[in-house]
């Protein structure tokens, strides 16, 4: 065989391993997504806290106005959500949950209650546990919302409520962005306004 010839043996086996190696890092680098939990250093409330430019849109008109939203730190996965637009200013104070990517929100103490009519229990948690966590509570009590009880907002949603309890919105964290629906009354009349927005970046 020439030298030639071996030569270019080693060079196509050369560009087959290294097709190979770029292919293999292409797959790897696709399959993994976006997890909350693997920035480590980070409570939940400081990884959504920051101003928030977008709209707001009134249920009951369909006028959309500009509004911004302010998320500040109440504790590590509590926040207080102040949203400003013409003839609108109201604050709220949200817990959060881990849902994979997003952190979803509900209410707590008295609000929870006034809005769902009891009050949260010892089984709610707002930090997703190790896949494979199960504290036997739910699969005894007939919970509604599947098995994936170490995801915290799936844990939330079985153990402290009804399938047919409405919440408002949350964070795609990711995505800096921000839904949520301000429940708004007047006289016997319920609407909201639907706050939709991106975070400022610095």
């Amino acid at each position: 065989m020439s030298i030639f010839k071996i030569y270019v043996m080693k060079t196509i086996k050369r560009i087959y391993l290294m097709s190979f190696i770029v292919a293999a890092i292409f797959v790897v680098s696709c399959k993994k997504t976006y997890d909350i939990q693997e920035n480590n250093n980070q409570s939940l409330a400081s990884s959504v806290t920051g101003s928030y430019t977008g709209e707001l849109k009134n249920s009951q008109t369909n006028q959309t106005v500009p509004a911004s939203l302010t998320v500040s730190v109440q504790n590590d996965s509590m926040v207080a959500m102040h949203c400003v637009a013409d003839q609108f200013d109201t604050t709220i104070t949200m817990l959060l949950y881990q849902n994979y990517d997003s952190l979803m929100v509900c209410y707590t103490g008295q609000d929870f209650y006034d809005q769902y009519g009891h009050n949260l229990n010892n089984n709610n948690f707002c930090n997703s546990k190790a896949a494979g966590w199960d504290d036997g509570w739910c699969m005894g009590n007939n919970c509604w919302g599947g098995e994936d009880q170490w995801n915290a907002w799936t844990n939330h949603l079985n153990t402290q409520h009804d399938s047919n309890d409405r919440h408002f919105g949350g964070f795609d964290v990711q995505g800096n962005a921000c839904k949520y629906d301000f429940e708004s009354s007047a006289g016997n009349t319920t609407y909201f306004e639907s706050f939709t927005g991106f975070k400022k970046q610095k």
